[in-house]
């Protein structure tokens, strides 16, 4: 098989090493009074894990995605990892990212696809880790334009499979809306990132969907504060969080603790050194302007759905328990069921896991590969 584009390195440079060990050498660091992460960040945590940052992570742990088939092409980062079995167990199976997350992602529970037979392509978003900045504020239609593109134009793939989270579980719909020819499944586990319904009166809305709106609107007055500022206005705090590695930890370090599965402990679910992966993956590459813009891409064009429209792919969700949950016994964003049917007349499989968040692949590589796996053959059957 030719693959599109060439083999890409991901490598960090001793420069690059130099460099952002001053800048955090010469952070200034505010007192904080009582509060931590209730103030958006503790900051003694996020200090503590800026040291190991500079004076003991290994900068080079990025270099196993080259074993991973790392390549370019027309701008977009992808890895490429064949199955293991010389006759494939089926479709091709494109896996896609969200915020503030890049292909290392679904790392562990791609090697698990492909072992099981499945070849897998781990594309970074346009704008995010290796990809270039797409040069405009893209919305869910112009990356699945870009995304369909390095799928069926590139590697020749006329069908595939889809699957998901945050942006990745958007942008997977609107390339099964957009060509539902090629979308032979769609494999969600945030169905609360879709489009609106075109129609909500049709059927009335059920209890259960009335409390979730409510719920939903909640967490996003008091918990979605970044997408207020990354959807209107990204650009007033992208120059700090690219100029200051300090500053970037503490803003995603956030999210990662916020929004994992991991009881308000973000060690549950990334070591320090994962934690620095992600950090190290953003600052390197420069990405972290161009991918907040997707919000602001989005909120200036966004998709709504007409009614009678829907996402017609044969569709699995998945919810995993810690989804936007943050402490303990909180319910998180998963809707009910009636509500993805809306949207999904093609829905087969539903799943609730039995734990696991916002970051599903990364958190539980061996359920959420088992669960795909087992809707694929699903819908092979």
């Amino acid at each position: 098989m030719s693959l599109p584009g060439e083999p890409f390195e991901v490598r960090v440079t001793s420069e690059q090493v130099e460099d952002l060990r001053a800048r955090l050498e010469r952070a200034r660091w505010p007192a904080q009074p009582p509060g931590g992460w209730d103030l958006g960040a503790d900051l003694a945590y996020v200090r503590g894990l800026c040291e190991h940052w500079r004076s003991v992570y290994d900068f080079s742990r990025l270099e196993r995605l080259n074993d991973l088939g790392s390549r370019r092409a027309e701008g977009i980062h992808f890895l490429r990892l064949a199955p293991a079995s010389a006759a494939p167990a089926g479709h091709p199976v494109v896996l896609l990212h969200g915020w503030p997350s890049g292909p290392i992602e679904y790392e562990a529970a791609a090697r698990r696809l492909a072992d099981a037979g499945r070849e897998v392509i781990v594309p970074s978003l346009p704008g995010f880790a290796w990809s270039d900045d797409p040069g405009e504020a893209l919305n869910v239609a112009g990356v699945s334009a870009r995304l369909r593109e390095l799928v069926s134009g590139g590697l020749g793939h006329r069908t595939y499979a889809l699957a998901g989270g945050d942006w990745g579980a958007i942008v997977a719909a609107r390339m099964a809306f957009d060509a539902p020819e090629s979308v032979v499944a769609l494999h969600l586990t945030t169905p609360h990132t879709l489009p609106l319904p075109g129609d909500l009166g049709h059927p009335p809305l059920s209890e259960a969907e009335a409390a979730w709106i409510e719920r939903a609107r909640r967490w996003r007055r008091r918990r979605g504060w970044h997408m207020v500022v990354q959807g209107a206005a990204p650009d007033a705090i992208s120059p700090a969080l690219g100029d200051s590695p300090a500053g970037l930890a503490a803003y995603l370090v956030g999210r990662y603790r916020a929004w994992s599965d991991c009881g308000g402990d973000v060690e549950r679910r990334f070591s320090k050194d994962e934690l620095c992966d992600f950090l190290t993956m953003f600052w390197v590459t420069g990405s972290i302007a161009s991918s907040m813009r997707l919000y602001a891409g989005e909120g200036s064009e966004r998709w709504r759905l007409v009614p009678e429209e829907r996402i017609d792919a044969p569709a699995g969700v998945a919810l995993f328990p810690g989804e936007m949950a943050g402490e303990e016994g909180d319910p998180g964003l998963n809707p009910p069921r009636e509500w993805a049917e809306r949207l999904l007349p093609g829905l087969r499989r539903w799943t609730e896991m039995p734990a696991g968040g916002h970051f599903a692949a990364f958190e539980e590589p061996d359920a959420y590969a088992a669960e795909l796996l087992a809707f694929l053959d699903q819908i092979q059957a």
